[in-house]
């Protein structure tokens, strides 16, 4: 299971992985995606997520591409096109451990409703991104789900992000930052980039443990993690098979882990 975060920019995730090391991670980036299955604790940082599966293969295949992190989108369909009923998702969580970890994502923004979802779905992480929720939601939220984890995603706006990772930091296990949904309840999953210098004051600022999400590809994500320098990177549209959103490509996912962890190796 997820083990609890250390304080202080060392964090640590207990996954059933062997722990990356920068020349690890050159050799994986080069091709090498084999991973032996053993518990270990993650230094520091080096993670990396990709939302959003909808189907056993896809997310098997994501997590033996060498993906820590599996998401899913669990509500309503429709709302997004990868929104899951919970059965499937518990499967799909179900199926890529002890490879990866599961994480599930709630667009909901009622309390009950959201932790309704995690007793069905059984996650490592819960990822709330409903703006509704605020920080007192999420310690209720985060001790009534316990030993499950917290994501909070948090929108990058000017003279808005760090007002809000303050008020958040202490209420979560993870923060992840992402693009503003245009027009939508909720944060992230509209594949656009945003501001990175904003992200990167944030990660010296705060002792959460940050994700950097939005618009992120294999083009731009080893820029990405030189310049912001996060705990983990995400992505979500831009590994999905061109106009079919929720079905993977995975030699788009697999090109991305590779650079994620060139980049990574880079500022090792």
């Amino acid at each position: 299971m997820i083990g609890r975060l250390a304080r202080g920019g060392q964090a640590r995730l207990e996954m059933d992985l062997k722990p990356r090391s920068a020349s690890a991670a050159r050799a994986r980036s080069a091709g090498s995606i084999e991973v032996d299955l053993q518990i270990w604790r993650a230094e520091s940082f080096m993670i990396i997520q990709i939302y959003s599966m909808t189907s056993l293969a896809d997310a098997v295949a994501t997590a033996n591409a060498g993906a820590d992190l599996i998401g899913v989108v669990v509500g309503e369909q429709g709302l997004v096109p990868e929104a899951i009923d919970s059965r499937t998702a518990h499967e799909i969580l179900e199926a890529i451990r002890p490879r990866a970890r599961g994480v599930a994502l709630s667009l909901s923004d009622d309390r009950d409703e959201i932790c309704e979802m995690v007793d069905q779905v059984q996650p490592d992480i819960l990822h709330i991104a409903a703006r509704e929720i605020d920080p007192e939601d999420c310690v209720w939220i985060r001790t009534r789900v316990a030993p499950v984890r917290l994501l909070r995603a948090i929108a990058v706006r000017a003279g808005e992000t760090i007002t809000e990772v303050t008020a958040h930091q202490d209420c979560v296990d993870y923060l992840m930052l992402d693009s503003g949904a245009k027009g939508l309840p909720f944060r992230g999953v509209g594949g656009e980039t945003h501001d990175w210098t904003v992200c990167r004051s944030v990660v010296e600022l705060t002792h959460a443990p940050v994700i950097l999400a939005g618009g992120l590809t294999a083009d731009n994500v080893e820029q990405a993690i030189a310049a912001v320098k996060p705990w983990g990177v995400d992505s979500f549209t831009h590994t999905d098979i061109a106009g079919q959103r929720g079905k993977k490509d995975q030699a788009r996912v697999r090109a991305f882990i590779a650079a994620a962890l060139r980049g990574f190796a880079a500022v090792l």
